[in-house]
């Protein structure tokens, strides 16, 4: 018994976190907009695989990273390195541990380090808000190739009173692996942010199913341009 109970937590302990509910729900529960890869149709890995990265933050007061207005991981991490998170002056960090301002426009950076793997790669940023939402996002100067609202209405209380949370998935196909991954993004006055969830591995790879339905998109304007041209020939 002593040794399964070992071996239980040597597995835990090496074994990414999740999410935790400091600040909110969490986001990860039944109906909430968060996914982790391996239940995600822009994921299919497990945090932790070879070749992958993962850094999360949910509590924004971890002073392993040194400097001011920055935070390492809290929630969890697995094949990064130099992760932290950073945000601009009169962004503050709320009682509650998440970061919100009432004077300014919020500027926040994500940096980290991430998998030696090679070619064709995927990053995938999740990042819950309350009130305001976030107005641009970058991932090394370049925008998201796809966007997506994955949660809205659940009505948290922050320092103007009532809102609504909003969870949002963006990712990038990048064709090959940066040097580092470096996320800038704003949102304007107001707003709380509570949650921020990085993954990254290598892009996935299509199924058959998607190939024969390129493919048959393929045929289909192919014969569209044929009998344009037949058309054509037959009225000249």
């Amino acid at each position: 018994m002593k040794l399964k109970l070992a071996t239980l937590a040597a597995l835990l302990a090496a074994s990414p976190a999740f999410a935790d509910t400091t600040n909110g729900p969490n986001p990860y529960a039944a109906g909430l907009g968060f996914d982790t890869p391996t239940e995600a149709t822009w994921g299919g890995w497990n945090r932790g695989d070879a070749g992958t990265s993962y850094a999360e933050w949910d509590n924004f007061v971890d002073a392993t990273y040194a400097g001011t207005r920055t935070a390492a991981p809290d929630a969890g991490s697995s094949g990064v390195s130099n992760a932290h998170i950073g945000w601009n002056n009169g962004t503050f960090m709320a009682g509650s541990g998440n970061l919100y301002s009432f004077s300014v426009g919020e500027v926040f950076q994500v940096s980290l380090a991430g998998t030696s793997a090679t070619g064709a790669m995927r990053a995938v940023l999740q990042v819950e808000t309350w009130g305001n939402t976030i107005d641009s996002m970058l991932l090394n100067g370049l925008a998201p190739t796809f966007t997506q609202t994955t949660f809205s209405g659940l009505v948290m209380t922050d320092a103007v009173g009532e809102v609504d949370l909003k969870q949002t998935l963006y990712y990038w196909d990048l064709t090959a692996m940066p040097a580092s991954y470096v996320f800038d993004f704003t949102a304007p006055v107001h707003t709380t942010v509570a949650q921020v969830a990085v993954d990254i591995a290598a892009a996935p790879v299509p199924e058959p199913e998607t190939y024969a339905m390129l493919a048959a998109g393929l045929g289909l304007v192919g014969w569209q341009v044929r009998r344009r041209n037949k058309a054509a020939q037959a009225a000249a």
